[in-house]
């Protein structure tokens, strides 16, 4: 008795599972794994997808190659529609790893591409997102030398970048970004190259739009550290001298350590606001010269390199209010502690002439073997 007891049991429990009536079968849909926006001319929305092949190898299936569909529509869901009566079966972003936007698309508004993937609820939400100088159609139909799908190469392209702080990392859904008050966003700019792709710097936007400037990629290491984003490794290259017989003399290569940086702002009218940002780094010495680094020696080229690091800092702020870009969130930082006076203003027309400054203090912790 106690046995059909157990077995009534147990037969009841499986009927009440949920098992697999949710699942997504392979040979269903036809993955998206990158994909890109472009303007047409008469004003139409252009979609690129990239599409792995599979095919049957010894350990199960092998992606041999991508195949690359273009399409074109009124809106970026016409445009999914006309690609799905492309392929033989329905596309799944799920699994989507790259979403760029070309240059006059992301000049428009990348919201609306964004929407069709923000409304379903299995699409990937963290897919690294790019400006391409140029046509984002031009970028995923390269074939890189490697012979690596494109969506992979510029999934690794980007992430080897963030982990040197020179990309920000995708954190949280682009779409946080766009409707956070206050703050602007940068994204990656990459430009086509003959077989590969090649990153030029940080695209600048004021809310859904791309303004057309970047900051340079020589530049991006220390935007991030100003941004608070250190990440495994922070190269930064900086000229020093002037004037050597050797060109070689004239820079030295550090690596970002640690990075603590405080805002401050004084005032309580926005117009007659001032905003400092300090930071304090404590750097090892990757390349220079000079083997014979005493402490007289260090001391002075602590200076140096603090100097120069703010001339680029506030360049960098510079750079950004011209573009009228907060990509660094002062008006969030205001909206929070000075919300009465956020209240009373717009801040698109307050940023661009913001009383705002930076300064850098260093710390020399490692010069290498040398004495």
């Amino acid at each position: 008795m106690k046995m059909v007891k157990t077995s009534m049991t147990a037969l009841v429990s499986m009927s009440l599972l949920a098992g697999c009536w949710d699942q997504h079968n392979l040979k269903d849909v036809k993955l998206a794994m990158a994909t890109g926006f472009d303007l047409a001319p008469e004003g139409k929305i252009i979609q690129t997808i990239t599409i792995p092949i599979f095919s049957p190898s010894a350990g199960g299936m092998e992606v041999k190659g991508n195949q690359v569909v273009i399409t074109e529509g009124d809106t970026p869901r016409d445009a999914r529609n006309i690609i799905n009566h492309k392929v033989a079966e329905t596309m799944d972003a799920s699994k989507l790893l790259v979403l760029l936007f070309g240059e006059e698309y992301a000049k428009q508004d990348i919201y609306t591409g964004l929407d069709i993937f923000y409304r379903d609820p299995k699409s990937s939400l963290l897919a690294n997102a790019a400006v391409v100088h140029g046509k984002a159609s031009e970028v995923l139909s390269l074939k890189p030398e490697d012979k690596k799908t494109m969506s992979e190469y510029l999934n690794e392209l980007i992430t080897s970048e963030q982990d040197t702080t020179i990309l920000p990392k995708q954190s949280r859904p682009l779409i946080s970004d766009i409707l956070d008050p206050g703050t602007d966003f940068v994204l990656p700019l990459i430009e086509p190259e003959e077989t590969e792709a090649k990153i030029i710097g940080l695209a600048m936007f004021n809310e859904h739009k791309y303004t057309g400037q970047f900051i340079p990629v020589l530049d991006s290491t220390l935007y991030l550290l100003m941004a608070d984003q250190l990440a495994k490794r922070a190269w930064i290259k900086l000229k020093i001298h002037e004037g050597s017989d050797v060109d070689i003399r004239n820079f030295l290569m550090i690596n970002v350590l640690n990075s603590k940086r405080d805002l401050s702002i004084s005032g309580n009218k926005i117009h007659a606001m001032s905003v400092d940002l300090s930071m304090h780094l404590k750097i090892e010495i990757m390349e220079y010269h000079e083997n014979d680094l005493v402490s007289e020696k260090i001391k002075a080229l602590t200076q140096t390199i603090a100097e120069r690091l703010t001339e680029q800092a506030n360049a960098i702020i510079k750079m950004m209010q011209q573009a009228n870009s907060d990509a660094l969130g002062i008006g969030s930082y205001i909206r929070a502690y000075h919300h009465a006076a956020w209240d009373k203003t717009s801040w698109e027309k307050v940023y661009p002439d913001l009383n705002f400054k930076a300064h850098v203090t260093v710390e020399i912790t490692k010069h290498g073997v040398f004495n």
